[in-house]
């Protein structure tokens, strides 16, 4: 059996901007949203929706868990146009949630998801801590 030769990435190589998969969804009824992956920055802002962090009395570090409207914040986060570009804002997420029917957001949800390397065990991780 020939080994398969490794490829390993120098400084420039990993500075590169990456082409983020784009993926059509199928919301029924011949809707259709385009969902993307996110950088990891775009990735640390979604996860800092669902905190705050602030200081107590004494000066140390607080966080409080923001966990509502969790498959909204992700939906903002991850829909686009067919360029990647995003169509919505962070703040757009309550409003969304209130409007679009949990069939719809599940399915976005489900292939953000994916797309994103997000597990069930990481959604877990989030609620717990």
């Amino acid at each position: 059996m020939t080994e398969k030769k490794k490829l390993f990435l120098n400084g420039t190589h990993l500075l590169k901007k990456e082409e983020l998969e784009i993926v059509e969804v199928d919301l029924g009824e011949g809707v259709f949203v385009h969902v993307r992956q996110m950088t990891g920055h775009e990735r640390e802002n979604f996860e800092r929706m669902l905190y705050t962090i602030g200081t107590d009395k004494k000066g140390e570090v607080t966080t409080e868990k923001h966990l509502e409207d969790f498959r909204a914040k992700l939906v903002v986060c991850t829909v686009c146009d067919e360029n990647g570009k995003f169509l919505l804002r962070s703040k757009d997420y309550v409003q969304l949630s209130r409007n679009m029917s949990a069939f719809r957001l599940e399915k976005i949800v489900n292939v953000a998801q994916r797309l994103n390397a997000i597990t069930e065990t990481d959604k877990d991780a989030i609620i717990k801590n």
